[in-house]
């Protein structure tokens, strides 16, 4: 019962979740390295700019999007901050100019951690960026919101634990001297995901990529 689900964890990447939820979240499985391993036969460069994260950067067309070749797409559906950590050696080995991240809604939704103990783990993923590749340029993304009743049996609630990570990242963001992408204010109304932007009250639709590489654009290295 707990492989079958932790599949479908990540297919869905974030829709279904963990009923006794853990206090940390890592589910790395077969889809998670079977995309990692595609991923990494594509060579990180110096001229480009990673997207990093979970299904929500895996969905969207980045290089279209942005109109940017030299953009790379490393999210992977379902995945969580340990599991960003895990596969970040294939990506800062190539030195890349800018990254921009977008991690913690799945182990927000799908365990109990606090966003405290969160923020954590986030600091050590930005602390191993820095020792690996000193000169890349990293962009701390917020958290979306949720349309909680498209999915209220896991989702309802969560809005309020996005947002107070929000928070601390936001803070943490101005203390080590990086820039913070609030991409939450420009897509949230009375503070959940609009319908017209989701098609599952997590996952974005085509207006809703077309709000976040709005934000985005201002952000890219020229």
């Amino acid at each position: 019962m707990k492989k079958t689900l932790l599949i479908l964890l990540a297919l869905a990447a974030g829709t279904t979740a963990l009923r006794a939820q853990p206090d940390s979240l890592d589910y790395r499985g077969d889809y998670y390295f079977a995309k990692r391993a595609r991923q990494e036969r594509e060579t990180v460069h110096s001229r480009n700019i990673v997207m990093l994260g979970n299904s929500l950067t895996e969905r969207g067309a980045w290089a279209d999007i942005l109109q940017d070749s030299l953009v790379l797409n490393r999210g992977i559906g379902g995945d969580c901050v340990a599991g960003m950590t895990a596969r970040l050696g294939a990506i800062v080995a190539g030195k890349p100019r800018a990254l921009f991240l977008m991690a913690g809604v799945n182990d927000l939704i799908f365990s109990k951690i606090t966003p405290e103990a969160l923020l954590g783990q986030y600091e050590r993923l930005l602390d191993a960026i820095r020792t690996a590749s000193p000169r890349t340029t990293v962009f701390i993304q917020s958290l979306l919101p949720l349309d909680e009743t498209q999915n209220e049996e896991y989702f309802a609630g969560k809005n309020a634990r996005i947002e107070a990570f929000n928070t601390l990242l936001r803070d943490m963001a101005r203390r080590r001297g990086l820039d913070y992408i609030d991409i939450r204010s420009r897509m949230a109304r009375d503070g959940k995901m609009p319908a017209e932007y989701t098609v599952d009250g997590i996952h974005l639709n085509a207006a809703g990529y077309a709000v976040w590489s709005d934000v985005l654009r201002p952000y890219l290295p020229k």
